[in-house]
């Protein structure tokens, strides 16, 4: 007969110590003896309401005697665990004070719940893996303080909608996930970008980003460089969507592409010290690629083009004006395609149209001045 010391007679009579004296087993009252009915659980401490302990729960387990065949031999497995527990009731779940830790043996009358339990931690492992999809950027308690941080928490495969509290949020927003929504819950929505450093627009879509999308929000951009000097910048591959956005550069264009795809609607550009729009197609590759839409669109007071178009860049556009620029109101070169409907300009320094794209092959792009 194997002989156990009183500390692991009383650890698998007890099974659970803690700093709260166990009120001995329920069956037979004995604490420091073998129960008479050792598979049995003590009773768990009662509690006041809120109080808040920490146990060390210890496992034993013996093998039964329909398992000795396969296991040859008694085996005791021990195992630990520590928890914090805050019971909200004396009476309540006190047949389930024990802790559901990994590997813990269930005890007989257990085993639907520790399915359950299982069924539960892997769907928590799951929703943790994809991330969060719903977000909150303000000032209030429990909000994301700028919207980098609600990007960074947001799912790894993307598909996240950030709500954006009314504000002025001065940060570079930069998407590098796709199915993002970036909402502002109302007219006072601000994101302001300064900096020194050159090619950092206000809001940039990563390259081969898809799906984003921004609403009611205001940008107001400056850096310093030569080039690649815009507000919003969607690189190539990537698409982004505009709805009710205004865009201001102080040192270069308002929204621009190279190889990407832009969907504007009701959307203002104004006091952009190049050009409003700068749509190019991509740079080293066949076919070209990139693509603009747009609906509803004011440019205003630029100091370059209302729109610049080139490098086989594709146009869709309705409903259109553009007013008091220093360029031209549509400049196109290279082979651009497409048409703009219902183009009202004025005021344009150098005149209405302009570039040498209605002499390209053939080919250009189609403007209706209305």
């Amino acid at each position: 007969m194997m002989m156990r010391s009183a500390r692991q007679q009383r650890g698998a009579h007890d099974g659970v110590t803690n700093t709260t004296t166990l009120r001995g087993c329920r069956f037979c009252g004995s604490r420091g003896r073998l129960c008479r009915r050792r598979r049995r659980r003590p009773r768990p401490p009662r509690f006041e309401k809120n109080e808040t302990s920490t146990f060390v729960v210890v496992v034993a387990s013996s093998s039964s005697s329909s398992s000795s065949s396969s296991s040859p031999g008694r085996r005791q497995m021990m195992m630990t665990t520590t928890m914090t527990m805050t019971m909200t009731s004396p009476f309540v779940e006190r047949e389930r004070f024990f802790a559901r830790a990994e590997g813990v043996p269930a005890f007989p009358d257990d085993d639907d719940d520790d399915d359950a339990s299982k069924t539960s931690s892997s769907s928590s492992s799951s929703s943790s893996s994809c991330g969060v999809k719903s977000l909150t950027v303000g000032q209030n308690p429990g909000e994301f303080s700028t919207i980098s941080r609600a990007l960074e928490a947001s799912a790894e495969e993307g598909g996240a909608t950030i709500s954006i509290q009314s504000g002025t949020y001065k940060e570079r927003v930069v998407v590098n996930k796709p199915n993002v929504r970036l909402i502002g819950l109302s007219e006072d929505v601000y994101v302001e970008w300064r900096t020194s450093t050159p090619y950092e627009s206000a809001l940039e879509v990563a390259t081969g980003v898809t799906n984003v999308r921004v609403e009611n929000v205001k940008f107001t951009h400056a850096s310093k460089s030569v080039a690649n000097n815009f507000g919003v910048f969607v690189r190539e591959g990537g698409s982004l969507t505009l709805r009710n956005v205004t865009v201001t550069s102080e040192t270069g264009s308002g929204v621009a592409t190279e190889g990407g795809s832009i969907d504007a609607e009701n959307v203002k550009i104004d006091k952009c010290k190049n050009h409003g729009v700068s749509a190019f197609g991509n740079q080293l590759e066949e076919p070209k690629s990139g693509k603009v839409r747009m609906e509803n669109v004011a440019i205003s007071n630029c100091g370059g083009d209302g729109i610049l178009l080139r490098g086989g860049v594709q146009i869709d556009s309705v409903d259109v004006k553009i007013e008091n620029c220093a360029g031209f109101g549509v400049e196109a070169f290279e082979n651009v395609q497409g048409k703009i409907a219902k183009c009202k300009i004025s005021k344009c320094k150098k005149g209405n149209v302009g570039g040498d794209n209605d002499n390209y092959d053939g080919n250009g792009v189609s403007i209706e001045l209305a």
